[in-house]
């Protein structure tokens, strides 16, 4: 609903009687699928930002154009709206190159929070996506999960650091019970609390008071003045949560949860496809040109302006988009091809983002998940030889396309993240073989999370009954089986395509009081597998 009706609304309000200033609020409260403000925290858990009733723009800021640009030309123009990100600056470097217009279009970009004309919120951003009024977006995929603005056409990157999640006194995941969590509403922020709180089976309705704001700043601000325990945010403005003494609990290098991806419009795929792939080569002949040529990009970004919002200056080009860059791990053409000649691991993170959404009580669409990859693009541009890199990119860990070797990881300094949940799993009679059932469980509690994230390990820790026996079982039996079962939950984890470097496999006794014990529910209790999410990195 557009400002002037919502104005005209509330003017007819004021004039009638009470009950139709009711009706009139209900009629401009909008889906909480689109809100656009600032909630307010309760006082209770489970606060939600659903609690915000504004509306959304469609008036889009006017682009910035390169230095190549000739709004009289005949090349149509191609907008995009992203972020201050190092890994999307990959925009700029297109333009200050030349390189939109070498491929038949003219770049517009619209960059997020340049200043107060840009002040776009994730909604207005989704919106004008959705509308056609921009060509594509860089965001992330669980916005796409969230709300299908568009459809996804390449991968920009694997989160490898930048998203964290900061607190005071909270050792573990499952410590956020009973926390106050902020986080910019609407964002990756956002998702990052919630896919956090699932893993702990916490519910962000009743277990958490959510504090949403209106940015990552804001709720840095927030955290540091006291308002909330615990802040999700992103580089630089995570780190300034140190100041009221936050430390990090964790972050993307362990949890790979966080993909960015270009997002195309509906409207362009179907009105103008052979612009969309104009666009795609070009972002790939600029990336490769990154990468095969550095300084001279990160020069490029520089001499873009705007430095203070891109933090890449002209005198420190290099170093300052770098330090960008390294905790990204960015999908050259290469991992793109890999990931969009096989899109179900794709599908699959949206298919779960969607899941921790809905458990999160946000609305999501019911639409199908696999229209929302479109691989015809970058498959088209790495059909091409010109396009492919010769050079790597300063973080070369994308996880998707390669496996990768974690065998001289140490895990003897292991830090616990978080005790999973799930602890009981079934087994066949007088076996280790674990029962359909228990695989279900593990398949719901385990794998979503490990298959997502490279940068954490399991122990698995194995426990057995020790019941009366003639003559009495030994330490040695009792280890056998407690191992044994430890070892049936790895043995199926890696069937599930985990690499076996990331489990500590170990085997506990019961306690004394507990052995040579014919009482049922005792042996009961001392039957379980222990899951344990540990990083050696925190």
């Amino acid at each position: 609903m557009d400002r002037t009706r919502i104005i005209f609304i509330a003017i007819i309000g004021l004039a009638l009687m009470a009950v139709c200033g009711v009706v009139a609020y209900n009629l401009i409260t909008p889906d909480e699928s689109l809100v656009d403000g600032t909630a307010v925290a309760d006082a209770t858990p489970g606060s939600s930002s659903s609690s915000s009733t504004p509306t959304v723009r469609l008036d889009s800021p006017e682009p910035i154009w390169g230095p190549n640009n000739d709004a009289h030309s005949d090349l149509p123009a191609y907008i995009c709206g992203a972020d201050a990100f190092g890994s999307y600056f990959t925009l700029q470097q297109m333009q200050m190159s030349g390189t939109d217009i070498e491929n038949g279009f003219r770049l517009g970009i619209i960059p997020f929070d340049l200043n107060d004309d840009y002040a776009i919120s994730e909604e207005q951003r989704t919106a004008l996506l959705d509308s056609g009024q921009w060509n594509c977006l860089l965001t992330t995929l669980d916005s796409v999960a969230l709300s299908s603005p568009g459809v996804i056409t390449a991968i920009v990157d694997e989160s490898a650091g930048a998203d964290q999640l900061w607190g005071r006194d909270v050792p573990t995941i499952n410590d956020l019970k009973g926390q106050r969590i902020t986080f910019s509403r609407g964002s990756v922020g956002e998702y990052f609390v919630y896919y956090a709180l699932s893993i702990a089976q916490l519910s962000p309705r009743s277990d958490v008071t959510l504090v949403p704001q209106d940015s990552v700043a804001d709720a840095v601000a927030a955290f540091n003045e006291g308002q909330a325990d615990v802040v999700s945010g992103w580089e630089p403005d995570i780190y300034d949560a140190e100041s009221s003494g936050g430390a990090p609990l964790l972050s993307s290098n362990q949890l790979r949860i966080v993909i960015d991806v270009i997002v195309t419009s509906r409207q362009s795929l179907n009105s103008n496809a052979e612009l969309v792939q104009n666009f795609h080569n070009a972002w790939f002949a600029t990336l490769k040109a990154q990468t095969e040529g550095f300084d001279t990009a990160a020069s490029q970004i520089a001499a873009w302006g705007n430095n203070d919002w891109s933090y890449v200056y002209e005198e420190s080009a290099s170093d300052d988009f770098r330090l960008w860059l390294e905790s990204v791990a960015q999908a050259d053409l290469g991992d793109n091809a890999f990931v969009m000649r096989d899109t179900r691991p794709i599908i699959n993170r949206l298919q779960i983002a969607r899941r921790v959404w809905a458990a999160s009580d946000l609305s999501v669409p019911a639409d199908d998940v696999t229209a929302l990859v479109e691989p015809s693009y970058v498959l088209r541009a790495a059909d091409q030889a010109s396009l492919q890199p010769l050079a790597n990119p300063v973080n070369d860990t994308f996880s998707i396309s390669a496996q990768l070797d974690l065998t001289d990881v140490a895990t003897g300094d292991a830090a616990t993240l978080a005790v999973l949940p799930c602890r009981t799993f079934v087994f066949l009679p007088e076996s280790t073989e674990l029962t359909l059932e228990s695989r279900r469980i593990l398949d719901n509690c385990v794998v979503p999370t490990l298959s997502q994230s490279v940068g954490l390990f399991l122990r698995v820790k194995g426990s057995s009954a020790w019941p009366a026996n003639d003559p009495p079982w030994t330490e040695d039996d009792i280890l056998e089986v407690a191992e044994g079962r430890a070892q049936s939950v790895v043995d199926y984890l890696v069937s599930q395509g985990i690499d076996p470097a990331r489990f500590i496999v170990e085997a506990e006794l019961p306690p004394v009081e507990h052995r040579n014990t014919d009482d049922a529910n005792i042996q009961e209790s001392d039957r379980f597998v222990e899951l344990t999410l540990v990083t050696s990195g925190r």
